[in-house]
């Protein structure tokens, strides 16, 4: 084998390993059942939507917001209105909606900005589910199947 072959070979060695352990350095991410102290007693923005297994654009993620306390009071913006409710949040992050307190102000807006808002508040109604992640700086409400899932990152106490 010529010298230009085997310095190859052990560069190309190097390589692979550099990057075997760039991988092993990386910190893992998980995901935990959030519980009511986890999910409340902060203010959480959207970050991501998805409905029906597909990603629904949202213009401008500030309208967008959740927040309850540790009675389970919810209450957030949806886009041009805001909206209130409650839930039960077990240990395993369950979410227990009591539909009859979901309730919502009626200002109209731009078509676009409804048709977002009626999308989002459809979609919070359908979650069944409560995961922090990322040290809990993030929140993930979703169904079951994975069809609705709504991403938020911790913007307040």
């Amino acid at each position: 084998m010529s010298k230009v072959v085997q310095l190859w070979l052990v560069g190309l060695a190097v390589v692979v390993a550099g990057c075997i352990d760039m991988g092993t350095k990386e910190p893992q991410i998980t995901q935990t059942a959030g519980n009511i102290s986890a999910v409340c007693g902060h203010k959480w923005q959207l970050k991501r939507l998805r409905v029906n297994g597909e990603a629904v654009s949202v213009d401008d993620n500030t309208r967008f917001t959740f927040v309850c306390n540790e009675e389970g009071n919810v209450m957030g913006k949806s886009g041009i209105n805001t909206y209130r409710g409650s839930v039960q949040i077990t240990d395993n992050g369950q979410m227990l909606w009591d539909t009859s307190s979901f309730a919502s102000t009626k200002m109209a807006g731009p078509e676009p900005l409804m048709q977002q808002e009626n999308g989002y508040l459809r979609a919070l109604a359908g979650t069944r589910q409560a995961f922090t992640k990322s040290g809990g700086g993030r929140l993930i409400l979703r169904d079951p199947a994975g069809d609705i899932y709504i991403e938020y990152i911790k913007v307040g106490p």
